[in-house]
């Protein structure tokens, strides 16, 4: 599993510039931040990243839409010192729009999502492994 291996975030990092590997680099940073402790990551790189998904979201591909919009939602479940800023990038992005084509999938509303978690005092509860 990636998230696992010693140089995740490097790759994650890589990824997430990379068209069609992209939805893996941040769907890889995303189990980052459910699994490190917040004393492990960069806080400035992941605020950057955050407004990353401000400014692309919008023209990214389908399923990089999608993964841009779960790894708000990480930062704002387990990045405890970040919540204010997931919270307000998730009000600036609002809905994202995927096609998920002929099924009953819905893409999660990253506002609704994130004071979901925090209503239930789940807030900065990491995970111990991500299972796929």
């Amino acid at each position: 599993m990636t998230v696992e291996n010693p140089h995740a975030r490097d790759l994650a990092l890589q990824w997430i510039r990379k068209e069609p590997v992209a939805s893996s680099g941040w769907c890889t940073y995303a189990g980052l931040l459910a699994t490190q402790p917040d004393d492990a990551l960069d806080l400035a790189e992941i605020e950057g990243l955050l407004q990353t998904v401000v400014k692309g979201v919008s023209r990214a591909p389908n399923r990089v839409r999608y993964t841009m919009n779960g790894f708000v939602i990480a930062v704002g479940a387990y990045v405890k010192p970040l919540l204010a800023q997931a919270k307000a990038t998730a009000r600036r992005v609002g809905a994202v729009s995927v096609d998920v084509g002929d099924t009953a999938c819905k893409v999660p509303l990253a506002t609704a999502y994130i004071e979901k978690i925090e209503a239930a005092g789940r807030v900065g509860q990491k995970r111990k492994t991500i299972r796929c």
